[in-house]
């Protein structure tokens, strides 16, 4: 089954969370419940305060990261019953949006993402 978009938001930072129904039919009556949560963050310098960020080093993230970093995540719940398959999805996504508007909607987000991102791609090599 391929995943569909059931909700999109605009979060405070400008970025936009989406929610894919990543769910599946595990038995006559039963599901694995998946909803994915996927943000695409471009490489911009307008994420991080000018003096803490010298140009080399952003020249350095966007070289090793290219022009989008992605965050993902998935939320699960595991042999549900079809009479509840509809509203733990909705219980998740709303789970969901209260998280982004309190973490992942902050200003310094985007910036936090880059920079984990940057140094796990640095330990990589």
């Amino acid at each position: 089954m391929e995943a569909r978009t059931i909700l999109t938001r605009r979060l405070h930072n400008g970025l936009e969370l989406e929610c894919l129904d990543q769910s599946k039919q595990i038995a006559a009556d039963r599901w694995y419940i998946c909803v994915g949560v996927r943000i695409t963050v471009p490489v911009e310098k307008k994420w991080f305060d000018k003096a803490s960020l010298d140009e080399n080093k952003f020249r350095s993230i966007r070289n090793i990261l290219g022009e989008a970093v992605l965050f993902e995540q998935k939320k699960e719940r595991n042999f549900v019953s079809v009479q509840q398959k509809d509203q733990i999805i909705k219980e998740i996504c709303d789970g969901i949006v209260d998280t982004a508007l309190t973490y992942l909607g902050r200003d310094n987000f985007p910036a936090k993402l880059i920079l984990k991102r940057y140094a796990e791609a640095l330990r990589a090599y």
